[in-house]
């Protein structure tokens, strides 16, 4: 049995030819797939998107309270970090799982049009002047 084979229970569908079966569990040849794919979005998503809150916060604090402002949104990213990781599961419980991504689906979509609306455009402007466009 490799670690990366996805479990099965004997009723899903382990007459396909492709499980093999111990006990009640099948296994699947293919399962690496899953991981292969998930280790692709990650890859992905940390040299994209994921760097975009980082790269937003070093740009739109002016210079007197830069230092502060950073650190205070990093201390609010790990809190809500925190907060989805324990609420997860009780969130599966009461939307179901794809409820639960649907949720959260919802939620970065407002974020993602209040941000895009609210959000100043930073490119060319001097880390000096960037206290100008938030007044």
């Amino acid at each position: 049995k490799q670690w990366y084979q996805r479990r099965v229970r004997a009723t899903d569908n382990c007459t396909d030819p492709t499980f093999y079966r111990t006990d009640d569990i099948c296994y699947s040849p293919y399962s690496w797939t899953l991981i292969a794919a998930m280790v692709f979005y990650i890859a992905m998503f940390a040299t994209g998107i994921g760097t975009l809150a980082w790269t937003i916060n070093a740009e739109i604090y002016p210079m007197w309270v830069r230092s502060y402002a950073i650190s205070l949104s990093t201390l609010t990213n790990w809190t809500f970090n925190l907060f989805i990781a324990f609420t997860f599961l009780d969130l599966t419980t009461l939307l179901t799982k794809s409820g639960a991504f649907w949720f959260y689906a919802v939620v970065t979509t407002i974020g993602w049009i209040i941000f895009y609306f609210r959000l100043p455009e930073t490119r060319g402007v001097p880390l000096e002047q960037v206290e100008q466009l938030f007044s």
